[in-house]
């Protein structure tokens, strides 16, 4: 069952309340809300945790933590979904974007090959959710869902065509609400298996 499959999210789902109740059993003080850190390549496992935060479930902050295929870090920090960084500088806040430059394509090839995706599948779903919620506030109810759907194509149709989008500021914040980002590079992803004393082959 690959990860766009929605039966795979609904399961995933279940892996959050678990997490939760199972803190809840060890710790004497209820936490108010507890935040989760997502390896991601798909935006498969995070997008459940959306889903269990919409559900009630009290989450703070769900932290995208990606590779040097590094699409989801960007798009949570600066709004700009970009296979690369075209639509502004090379470098964002100091960092050197060393990844994504090893194929035509954009996909780098790492030590952490699951996570060697730059277009997620799911992370589709997401984007609509945030395009009905920012960008259809005066749009009719029985007419939103069909809005949104425009929106989203041309989006997606932008990133296809023009490498990549810009989304408005009320869409980022949106999404920063809910998710937070961080990105490691091959060398860092080296060093921590390296003081682990693990090989990342083997493992």
């Amino acid at each position: 069952m690959n990860s766009i499959n929605w039966a795979r999210i609904l399961a995933q789902i279940t892996y959050y309340f678990h997490s939760y109740f199972t803190i809840l059993h060890r710790l004497k003080d209820t936490p108010t809300a507890v935040q989760f850190v997502v390896p991601t390549g798909n935006f498969g496992d995070i997008l459940a945790g959306y889903y269990a935060k919409k559900m009630g479930l009290p989450i703070a902050k769900l932290v995208v933590a990606t590779n040097e295929n590094d699409i989801l870090d960007r798009f949570f920090r600066t709004g700009r979904y970009e296979k690369k960084p075209v639509h502004g500088s090379d470098t964002e806040g100091g960092e050197s974007f060393d990844g994504v430059q090893a194929h035509e394509g954009g996909v780098k090839e790492t030590l952490s090959p699951a996570m060697d995706i730059l277009v997620s599948s799911n992370f589709e779903r997401l984007l609509w959710y945030l395009a009905r919620e920012c960008e259809t506030p005066e749009t009719p109810e029985e007419g939103k869902s069909e809005k949104t759907g425009e929106i989203l194509k041309e989006w997606m149709q932008g990133l296809k065509s023009h490498g990549g989008i810009v989304v408005s500021d009320a869409v980022l914040k949106a999404a920063q609400r809910d998710f937070q980002s961080f990105r490691v590079s091959d060398k860092e992803v080296h060093c921590c298996y390296s003081c682990a004393d693990v090989d990342p082959r083997n493992d």
